[in-house]
């Protein structure tokens, strides 16, 4: 992974072989980011993307495998257990230009993923909440 500082946050450009969410999760302990906003775009090989059902508070995983071009990334960074939290959701297409989207839980970069970070000087932080099978914001 390659980061330059902007005006506004840090340019990332996530290797082929790099997986994204760890990649972000490495960048925040590194730079110290506890908020912000993830944008970017890019190509994907395997990914495995949730959506959360709400009646029984778990999510529903799908793996996708061959080449995908990623139409959106997007999403915050928060902490979590005092540990940086990307908290990421992304379109994918394949070749049949079908979309699939969801949460992202791991993303292998096939070519390359460009994400852009504008940062927030606070912290945004997040409360465990089994009972709702996500953690959600905490917001003052």
């Amino acid at each position: 992974m390659q980061v330059q500082r902007t005006r506004y946050g840090y340019a990332l450009r996530i290797d082929s072989g790099e997986e994204i969410v760890a990649s972000l999760t490495e960048f925040a302990k590194r730079e110290g980011v506890r908020a912000g906003l993830i944008s970017g775009l890019g190509a994907v090989g395997e990914v495995e993307l949730g959506f959360f059902v709400r009646a029984s508070g778990q999510y529903v995983r799908r793996t996708f495998t061959g080449e995908h071009e990623i139409g959106s990334l997007t999403g915050n960074f928060s902490e979590l257990d005092g540990q940086p939290f990307p908290h990421c959701h992304i379109l994918i297409a394949g070749e049949d230009l079908v979309g699939h989207t969801g949460h992202l839980f791991r993303g292998v970069v096939s070519v390359t993923c460009e994400v852009q970070v504008v940062l927030d000087p606070g912290t945004f932080r997040r409360a465990r909440r089994p009972d709702l099978g996500f953690n959600p914001l905490e917001l003052e």
